[in-house]
């Protein structure tokens, strides 16, 4: 039996779950129960959401859940996935909606802060985890996974993790932008601990160009929106113009509707270039006042980004065009960035022998599972 209280300290007011015996469990909103600890309040929950009528079992919807301020009622990790959990096991009917007819609905990816005690505010949102390998071998019954763990260590059960040269480039250019004049030698990984990565589709898609992530990110946007609460990030990183404006116009109401009806993001005196600034209370801070903002939201490419040719993007290319974003710059007409201080190799992160090891280990595995499909 779990239960829960409020702490003032010297500085801060903390959260605190203490079990039976007076131990410990969580604090300050991070998880550190095991995950099979998680699982096992999911039956708790259930019974909480559940209303008997007549001898029968009736649903609550999405919509009572959200009017009935559960979602906001969380106060830690924990208690948003128990919750998210357990409502995308209730829902009706998302194949082809909110789920690929290919994956169990009850698949679900635990993502947020690699590393609770190197954390600095670094959020990374990405569309999904790409699970097209392991449609074609079967293993989608269901699958429930760390992506925090996958991060840090730069392994999945897949292998490598997509996209992982990308996303530590992106923390060494922001580590950078934080020591002036420095040049960053920490490796990979100690980069990486320093981030959060969040996935929009928590059941995870397989890479294709539709509208099954963004529709699960539109239905689940409460449950969105009280993770990065939670996550409590100041530079948030949306990888694809779709996720850019989901988080503006969701997360931080910067949106307007006209008599049509129609709702659309604001940009004006609101959108400096590729970034969009906020306050603490997530209220969308002016271009002019953007010294009293707490949060900036960086549009970025989706990183299997292609240009005219149908070529993707490389990963040069790739960190040139965040570090223009990040500066403020312009283009000019040939879309190149006006000041190279540096070469883009010099950004890339140093790896580790060990990380080196491990990514060749999953690199061996992958290439032969793949010979014998």
């Amino acid at each position: 039996m779990l239960k829960y209280e409020t702490v003032n300290t010297e500085k801060q007011k903390k959260n605190k779950w203490t079990n039976s015996a007076g131990q410990e469990e969580l604090q300050d909103g991070i998880c550190k129960i095991p995950r099979k600890r998680i699982l096992e309040k999911v039956g708790n929950a259930n019974y909480k959401l559940r209303e008997t009528r007549g001898g029968g079992t009736m649903r609550k919807t999405m919509e009572q859940i959200v009017l009935e301020g559960q979602v906001t009622k969380c106060h830690s990790m924990e208690e948003l996935y128990v919750l998210w959990e357990l409502m995308q096991q209730m829902e009706e009917d998302p194949f082809g909606n909110t789920c690929y007819p290919e994956l169990d609905q009850r698949n679900f990816h635990i993502d947020g802060i690699a590393d609770p005690e190197h954390y600095d505010g670094t959020l990374y949102i990405l569309k999904e985890t790409n699970m097209r390998k392991m449609i074609q071998k079967g293993e989608t019954m269901p699958v429930v996974s760390d992506i925090r763990a996958d991060f840090l260590s730069g392994k999945s059960p897949s292998g490598r993790v997509e996209y992982l040269d990308y996303l530590t480039s992106m923390q060494k250019i922001l580590w950078e932008e934080k020591h002036p004049g420095e040049e960053c030698k920490l490796p990979g990984k100690k980069l990486r601990e320093k981030a959060a990565v969040l996935y929009i589709n928590k059941r995870g898609g397989k890479g294709a160009a539709d509208e099954v992530s963004m529709d699960y990110g539109q239905y689940y946007i409460e449950f969105i929106k009280k993770q990065i609460r939670l996550l409590n990030p100041k530079t948030v990183v949306c990888c694809g113009e779709d996720l850019f404006r989901l988080i503006v116009m969701e997360v931080f109401q910067n949106k307007k509707q006209k008599k049509n009806r129609e709702i659309y993001m604001k940009w004006k005196d609101l959108v400096r270039g590729d970034v969009f600034f906020a306050d603490r209370d997530y209220r969308p801070v002016k271009e002019a006042k953007k010294g009293e903002a707490e949060v900036r939201v960086v549009r970025m490419w989706n990183p299997s980004y292609r240009v005219n040719n149908g070529q993707y993007v490389s990963l040069e290319e790739y960190l040139k065009e965040f570090k223009r974003r990040l500066s403020g710059e312009e283009e000019n007409e040939q879309g190149e960035q006006r000041n190279t201080d540096r070469t883009v190799e010099n950004l890339q992160p140093e790896t580790t022998n060990e990380e080196k090891a491990d990514v060749e280990e999953a690199d061996v595995k992958e290439t032969d599972s793949e010979k014998t499909e």
